[in-house]
């Protein structure tokens, strides 16, 4: 039990914990926090013994625990816990619940919120739940939660684990703390994280594994279905440049590149995506200002005349739209905001355009771009050239689509890597506890 701690450690344990105490109306002030919070206090929820407790923070670490659940064996026989602290990533886990009898016919799966971080409320939920694993994905050092599981003698594996220069300098100073908390297992997706983490929590613990969002990339897009409007106004167009996702601080750029590439290209078509509806004003305004004469996608079920540039105002369009350009500008790249997916396009066959910026899809490998999968360009003239390039010569789809697809399948694997050493700690459990 808590004698695994030193006398420091269960020192800044009982102050963390007092510190929930204000905290926790203050949370509930919070609208966020407040759906669920029954939950969050383990007032209400799921109920009894489960083998393996999965924390998936939001709605993306949701979809690599739908990828863990999906591929578990066929005939498992386990009951599973996914926590979450987002609606979204709730609403996602639900869905998972309502359809994994349909090919896991034994397994029993429990979704709910996940406890605040308190030890008293972290050492319950051990005591409701007793996991005979913890799995966190990504990035999920929580205090209170470590404690319990060491408490509980709980085994713990983060995996699909990342971790940034800047997390790691927090981490690195509580490192004396962490050390005693640290978890069994850390599968890292990069060297560089494994090399952060192994600073934290020491190297014997970390090894790498390939990122399982590349297990959930689909060898062929769905087709977009014949009636859609989608269809109906790009697909008899002949050409087509997406400028996709585009961002708040970005938006000076892409309306150069706009300016330049519908200068360059008079009589092609331009499809703009902005990442939020709430800019649609401002680009609608800056539009006509420079000359450019928008029309609204809500105002079209046929094509425009071609050289229209269109402001897309319907969500849930963009997929279906990469299946009719010849060119994509991905967006969120040209100011320093980490990217948005460039693998959506190029599962369309279609190479993109990105800025430098793109550390939210690392993941992914430089490799992409040496392969010439992808081009990165600096600037507004330089977007606009590349694209018109592009669009003069577009490679063909199946060909590029041929290329992603082996660069994608030589890193799949993560999945059952993580899935390997979840049993295994599971099962160990087990057999300790018999």
């Amino acid at each position: 039990m808590s004698h695994h701690f030193s006398a420091m450690t269960r020192a800044l344990l009982g102050v963390y914990n007092l510190l929930w105490l204000p905290a926790l109306p203050v949370l509930y002030a919070a609208p966020r926090l407040r759906e669920g919070f029954s939950k969050r206090m383990l007032c209400q929820g799921p109920d009894g013994f489960v083998d393996i407790w999965i924390q998936a923070a939001s709605a993306g670490e949701a979809y690599l625990a739908n990828e863990l659940l999906l591929n578990l064996p066929k005939d498992s026989n386990l009951t599973v816990l996914i926590t979450t602290m987002t609606r979204q990533g709730l609403g996602i886990l639900e869905q998972t619940a309502w359809d994994l009898p349909q090919t896991h016919p034994q397994l029993t799966l429990h979704t709910s919120y996940f406890p605040f971080d308190a030890p008293s409320l972290m050492r319950k939920a051990m005591e409701r739940f007793s996991p005979k694993c913890m799995v966190l994905l990504e990035t999920e050092i929580w205090p209170g939660l470590l404690a319990a599981c060491k408490e509980f003698d709980v085994p713990v594996a983060i995996v699909n684990a990342r971790m940034n220069t800047s997390s790691l300098g927090g981490y690195l100073s509580a490192r004396g703390l962490l050390r005693q908390l640290a978890p069994d297992r850390i599968l890292a997706i990069s060297e560089e994280a494994a090399r952060r983490y192994a600073l934290v929590f020491g190297a014997e613990r970390v090894d790498t594994m390939p990122n399982i969002k590349f297990d959930r990339f689909p060898s062929a897009p769905e087709p977009t279905p014949e009636n859609s409007p989608v269809r109906a106004i790009l697909g008899p167009k002949p050409e087509c440049a997406l400028f996709a996702s585009v961002r708040h601080e970005e938006e000076s750029d892409v309306l150069k590149a706009l300016q330049l590439l519908h200068e360059a290209r008079p009589k092609t078509t331009l499809a703009l995506f902005p990442r939020h509806m709430h800019r649609l004003d401002f680009w609608r305004e800056a539009l006509y200002k420079s000359g450019l004469r928008p029309v609204l996608r809500s105002e079209l079920n046929s094509p425009p005349p071609e050289g229209s540039i269109i402001l897309w105002d319907a969500f849930g369009e963009l997929g279906s739209a990469y299946e009719f350009c010849r060119a994509a500008f991905v967006g969120g790249s040209l100011r320093p905001l980490g990217g948005q997916n460039f693998l959506e396009p190029l599962s369309h066959g279609v190479v993109p355009c990105i800025g430098p910026h793109w550390s939210n899809f690392s993941w992914i490998g430089q490799g992409i771009v040496d392969q010439g999968l992808v081009h990165v360009v600096h600037s507004p003239g330089e977007l606009a050239t590349q694209m018109a390039k592009t669009l003069a010569r577009p490679r063909k789809r199946e060909a590029v689509r041929g290329k992603v697809n082996a660069y994608v399948d030589s890193h799949r694997g993560g999945t059952a890597k993580a899935l390997k050493l979840i049993l295994s700690l599971s099962e160990r459990t087990s057999s300790t506890n018999e």
